[in-house]
């Protein structure tokens, strides 16, 4: 059963069966796949502070609903206010969420088909911050992905056991449960 529990100076103690582990660790390394391509890398030499806010042309709105629902628009009414928004900010929140996401993967290390061992490990908290967002993160794409709206849990939850889509619904529920619990030890 994956889950956590408080530990003393805001520690958490987390345990996961390995298919949950790699499970988790494969969703968080496909969200940094998803926010780092078609992003420049920086060079060596290069300055970090002109990379990290990006003095180049205005940037466009991601086609990709996971990259749209990850990157919203700051200036719905207004593209190019948006487009200057996202030229400022875009870079290093894109780095932000790859930061966090690689976070979980470090911490869940590498798990292989053939582990039997429950994957444990403690977070201090700046990690189990990480986690947080980074849970939250895979939630939001995951729900651009399936389209999931306000209102509509009914069909979700009445989903037919052979619908190719319920295993994915399945994995965003599992990533809700994380991310509830995940937020009920760290504010107790």
């Amino acid at each position: 059963m994956s889950h956590f529990k408080s530990r003393r100076k805001g520690g958490v103690y987390v345990e996961f069966p390995p298919h949950a582990a790699g499970l988790l660790g494969n969703l968080a390394r496909q969200l940094i796949e998803l926010l780092s391509e078609g992003e420049p890398r920086q060079r060596v030499g290069d300055d970090p502070l002109e990379a990290l806010l990006d003095f180049g042309s205005a940037r466009e709105r991601p086609d990709d609903p996971a990259l749209q629902r990850l990157l919203p628009d700051a200036h719905r009414d207004d593209e190019e206010a948006t487009a200057e928004f996202r030229r400022f900010t875009e870079g290093a929140l894109r780095q932000s969420k790859i930061h966090d996401a690689t976070v979980v993967v470090v911490c869940l290390g590498e798990i292989s088909e053939s582990d039997m061992e429950d994957v444990e490990f403690e977070l201090d908290a700046v990690q189990a911050r990480c986690w947080l967002r980074c849970l939250t993160d895979l939630r939001l794409a995951l729900a651009a992905r399936l389209d999931i709206q306000v209102g509509d849990e009914d069909a979700w939850q009445n989903l037919s056991d052979d619908d190719e889509r319920l295993p994915l619904f399945e994995i965003y529920g599992w990533l809700g449960y994380l991310l509830e619990s995940l937020i009920d030890v760290v504010r107790h």
